[in-house]
């Protein structure tokens, strides 16, 4: 059964088979020290040229393939793979990004504001705003709708689920490792992203930190959830997802 699979199809559902019966949830970190950990085993081309993204992912599906096989794994067919109702979650955390890009500035900027606690007034800038009221910006909003506030969140540990659904992608569209490359750069901007938001969100407080500063951090996070929201649509369109209308809704 397991020759009939294709190497990075075996991996994909090692993952799986770790995650729910070892109770060990593959991540992106993990699959780069696998990489680091073969890089010196794969082989190079003469020159000062690394072996290409797609031979490294073979030969570590063949080491875990071989790895299966010594530590006596179960039967790969019994492996978990992304439902529907999990996959919904990609289609609701994808609608709510683009509910955040439509309505940026609403979101991440209210006008007199309402009393804050001492911990919040610290996280938001005022900025003055014509009459003499003031505008607070909230850059963690930005964290709200990318999954990293919550556990509820549809696009929490969104890399994870991303993995499992590997079985099912439409290889019309792309193959396996460029699948997997993008659930990678998927993560690493949504990384990023929650990153600039934070840093943006204590405003004035950091070094040589001013209202010029915080508008620029924003507009950096906006730019980087727009690179973050088309990898994501990408991925979605590899598992053949309807992309829904932008909304708030987490279900």
């Amino acid at each position: 059964m397991i020759k009939d699979m294709t190497p990075l199809r075996i991996i994909a559902i090692c993952s799986c088979i770790f995650s729910f019966g070892w109770s060990f949830q593959p991540s992106i970190s993990t699959h780069n020290q696998i990489r680091a950990g073969t890089q010196l085993n794969v082989a190079k081309p003469e020159g000062n040229h690394m072996s290409s993204r797609r031979d490294l992912f073979e030969a570590v599906a063949k080491s875990a393939l071989v790895s299966s096989v010594l530590v006596g794994l179960p039967n790969p067919s019994f492996a978990a793979v992304a439902t529907p109702t999990e996959l919904k979650k990609l289609q609701l955390g994808h609608s709510r990004v683009r509910y955040l890009l439509t309505n940026w500035e609403k979101l991440t900027e209210t006008c007199n504001n309402k009393a804050m606690s001492d911990t919040e007034a610290k996280q938001v800038v005022r900025t003055e705003n014509g009459g003499g009221g003031f505008c607070d910006k909230n850059p963690l909003v930005v964290q709200e709708y990318l999954g990293y506030k919550s556990t509820d969140d549809p696009l929490f540990k969104a890399d994870k689920l991303m993995l499992k659904a590997v079985p099912l992608i439409d290889e019309s569209v792309m193959d396996e490792a460029d699948y997997v490359d993008l659930v990678e750069q998927y993560r690493d901007k949504a990384d990023q992203v929650s990153l600039l938001a934070y840093t943006s969100s204590w405003g004035e407080a950091n070094p040589n930190g001013g209202k010029e500063t915080v508008d620029e951090y924003l507009e950096t996070t906006r730019q980087v959830v727009l690179e973050t929201e088309s990898l994501l649509r990408k991925i979605m369109g590899a598992l053949k997802l309807e992309v829904l209308e932008p909304s708030v809704n987490k279900k």
